[in-house]
């Protein structure tokens, strides 16, 4: 299912190629990125992205490959497929509280 995403949109990951301790978690787009754009990460370095299409995330315990390794800086790379929008998901009907006679 194709989502039209924009920066600023909350999702929860829901899929992933590897790393898959991110599923699960909500996250925050930040910025779409194709092979040959620049981001900047949270360690303040900016990296040239050489992969398919993905949204720069930030979340509470993401983690994402930089320089080779695992880290964890509430920041990761996923595909738009891996991600469910939580935009104009309707709220949950609160229920009803029972009423003691």
């Amino acid at each position: 299912m194709a989502h039209e995403f924009k920066s600023g949109d909350l999702a929860v990951i829901v899929g992933a190629n590897s790393l898959t301790q991110n599923i699960g978690k909500q996250c925050e787009l930040r910025q779409y990125v194709v092979s040959g754009d620049l981001f900047l990460a949270p360690n303040g370095k900016t990296y040239r992205h050489d992969d398919v299409p993905c949204w720069t995330l930030y979340g509470e315990g993401l983690a994402a490959v930089i320089d080779g390794e695992v880290v964890n800086f509430d920041f990761a790379i996923h595909e738009p497929r891996h991600l469910m929008p939580l935009r104009g998901v309707p709220e949950q009907p609160k229920i009803k509280e029972i009423e003691h006679v």
